[in-house]
């Protein structure tokens, strides 16, 4: 059983200190994507990080380096004539998102020699003394449009080197998790830390695979429950009403399928995505039996 206390501690953020050594990472990596390709990229956190949502054994950095001058259109829900205009009017970009991810692949790799490795959807540089661990991941500009030339929501998308098609909201999703954790008194982003301690501890001592529950899928479950089971007289109790919220909306397909992403502009389970609702009320139900 997992104490009181020990929930406390892992609802905190980062430490100064630990916080400090981001810091210092993030600005020495945007710096040299900034200097390279100048005004044509934009340079911006995504993650656990950036939303305040991360923990100790976490505490890698996402930085996007998005491509400004090149889009991806998503205009599937668009009509037979409103595509057909859409195509006459936008052309596709000489530069692709191959060179733009092997351009700063080559450029990591100039600047942190014998650091960086290319992984499907990332350029990573591994940590040292000075730094953590962190994943430039480049990417387009995302377009959802809603007509011809009316854009409904932008975001980014990546060309993973296994040939899957990322999009995803990033700003939306930190907006959205800030609004949630002011709604729950602060709660929301606590709570998320205490799930992804559990997860880790569990993932120490054999329960769990390593690659059981993404971080991201452990934020998004939580941003779907409803204020009121966060407001609670303690953190057991608080996380006890989440879990089991979401263990019972697990057992029911039509509410589980209406589960959004943080974003609120993607489904967490319908679509493409991979995740099941059986993967989620295992998980939830083991980090019940830890904690209890």
């Amino acid at each position: 059983m997992i104490t009181e206390q020990q929930l406390q501690n892992w609802a905190r953020p980062l430490t100064d200190t630990e916080n400090a050594k981001c810091v210092a990472t993030v600005a020495s990596i945007r710096k040299i994507l900034e200097d390279h390709f100048g005004s044509k990229v934009e340079v911006f956190l995504q993650g656990s990080y950036k939303n305040k949502t991360n923990v100790r054994q976490d505490s890698d950095v996402d930085i996007v380096v998005c491509y400004k001058d090149a889009f991806f259109p998503e205009i599937s829900n668009l009509t037979p004539q409103d595509k057909a205009l859409h195509k006459s009017i936008y052309s596709d970009s000489s530069y692709t998102f191959v060179q733009f991810k092997n351009e700063v692949e080559n450029l990591l790799k100039s600047k942190f020699p014998g650091y960086v490795e290319r992984k499907n959807k990332c350029i990573r540089i591994n940590a040292n003394t000075y730094r953590v661990n962190t994943d430039v991941i480049p990417c387009f500009v995302f377009k959802r449009f809603r007509t011809a030339t009316t854009v409904e929501a932008e975001g980014i998308k990546l060309l993973s080197d296994s040939g899957d098609d990322v999009r995803s909201f990033p700003k939306q999703h930190h907006e959205n998790g800030v609004q949630k954790h002011s709604d729950t008194n602060e709660v929301y982003k606590k709570v998320v830390r205490m799930i992804k301690n559990c997860r880790n501890h569990m993932i120490d001592s054999g329960q769990l695979a390593t690659d059981a529950m993404p971080s991201f899928f452990v934020e998004c479950l939580v941003w779907n429950i409803p204020h009121h089971h966060f407001n609670k007289n303690n953190h057991k109790d608080a996380v006890n009403a989440v879990i089991v919220e979401i263990w019972n909306d697990m057992g029911n397909t039509a509410k589980a399928n209406e589960y959004a992403e943080v974003s609120d502009l993607m489904w967490l389970f319908k679509g493409q995505t991979k995740r099941t609702h059986d993967q989620a009320k295992d998980f939830v139900a083991k980090v019940y039996a830890l904690i209890n």
